[in-house]
């Protein structure tokens, strides 16, 4: 009688912690408190975040403010080239004249902001004509065109020591990409010598942007 009132003791036990344990387990799934979405902490959510789009989270990235076309190393920063960083824009003139179009208005605006976002750049603004004409008078309206784009941009606010006047020549501030002569002026923005350009990643614009560069 012992052993069999034993075993049915035994099973009864086990029987209850089978009930019990199921109980629990369902009070568990049914809990609505452990499905409610934890909200990320603030600074959990600016780690994760990638402010400068470079594809590194900003708890890893030591670069927070690379451009968009670099390539980037594993620390989120530019892989620069040793060329001194230099841009250019190109104003468009019509023949035989000195005024700025609207559109070439515009883009001259556009450069006075970007100077003001840069303020350790200088500006060279290098006049240039088409082959039409003799020297002496080429010279004359290449000045003019500069003076169009340098008043322009001293009523912008733009210091006159920043900006550089030459008249095109082989031996001036010239990208080495820009050959021949065009009714235009070029405006070439430097940094100081250590400023280091960057590398440019490859995609489908990069040989279009070669033909026209601007910032």
């Amino acid at each position: 009688m012992s052993q069999t009132t034993n075993f049915k003791h035994t099973l009864l036990n086990r029987l209850l912690i089978v009930l019990l344990c199921g109980f629990f387990t369902t009070a568990c799934i049914t809990d609505p408190e452990l499905y409610t979405k934890q909200a990320s902490s603030p600074e959990q959510s600016r780690d994760l975040a990638d402010i400068d789009h470079d594809g590194i989270i900003n708890e890893r990235d030591q670069c927070a403010d690379s451009p968009s076309d670099a390539i980037i190393d594993n620390d989120g920063c530019s892989e620069l080239t040793g060329r001194p960083k230099v841009k250019y824009r190109i104003i468009h003139f019509g023949f035989d004249k000195s005024s700025l179009s609207t559109r070439e208005h515009k883009r001259v605006l556009e450069m006075a902001t970007f100077l003001k976002k840069y303020p350790e750049t200088d500006l060279y603004l290098i006049g240039d004509t088409s082959e039409e004409g003799n020297d002496s008078y080429n010279q004359k309206l290449a000045k003019r065109r500069i003076n169009s784009v340098h008043k322009l941009l001293l009523d912008k606010g733009i210091s006159s020591e920043r900006l550089k006047q030459e008249i095109y020549s082989f031996k001036n501030h010239l990208p080495p990409e820009l050959k021949g002569r065009d009714r235009r002026l070029i405006a070439v923005l430097q940094w100081p010598a250590h400023y280091k350009d960057y590398q440019v990643k490859w995609n489908i614009f990069t040989e279009m942007k070669k033909e026209q560069l601007s910032y």
